[in-house]
Order: structure tokens, then sequence, then C-alpha cells
């Protein structure tokens, strides 16, 4: 019964960790055909204790990645430091973009 007990509850305090990330997902503009798509998820990283960008960009004609995608990742000491890294990413998408035309 014990042992259960403390099954349960490890499944729990496992949830509860796995629960604590947070992402979201933007779109950063589009192509004036509308052909592909630049697309920006962010957000928290219990394990590691930092935000992460990724900036990935999308031919919605064929519905298929191209291009490299970006990435930063950076420790979550202060809530700015997810800000400073958007905009680090975005520094390093703007040649991607300009090459598949997404403006924002």
């Amino acid at each position: 019964m014990i042992k259960s007990s403390l099954l349960i509850l490890g499944l729990f305090l496992s949830k509860m960790a796995i629960s604590s990330e947070h992402q979201m997902i933007d779109t950063l503009g589009a192509s004036p055909k509308g052909q592909y798509v630049a697309l920006e998820e962010y957000g928290y990283k219990a394990q590691t204790h930092s935000y992460y960008v990724k900036i990935k960009f999308m031919n919605v004609w064929k519905q298929n990645y191209v291009g490299s995608p970006i990435e930063v990742e950076v420790p979550a000491s202060r809530k700015s430091f997810l800000n400073e890294a958007r905009a680090k990413a975005r520094v390093l998408a703007k040649e991607q973009l300009s090459t598949l035309g997404i403006s924002g």
C-alpha cells in the first residue's frame, strides 16, 4: 500500500515538473504570395532553468520546413533575458528572412 502511494506521489510530482515548461508560438511574417512563413517558438525550460527561442521557416504550399532553424538559449536569470534572446534570434534570422522574402 505504501509503495503504491509513493509511486502515485512520484508520478504526480513528475507531472508537475513537466508542466512547468512554457512555450509560445508566433508568426514573425510571411512572404508576399504567402508561400513562406517564419514561425517563432519561445519559452522556458525548467530542466535547464533557461529561456529558448527557435525560429523555423516553412514553405506553406509544400507543407515542409526550409532553410536552417535559428536557435538561441540563455539563462533565465532575469525576465528581460527572454526579450533579449528573441531579439538576438531575429537578428540571426535576418538573412534567411530576406532570402525568402518574408517581412514582419
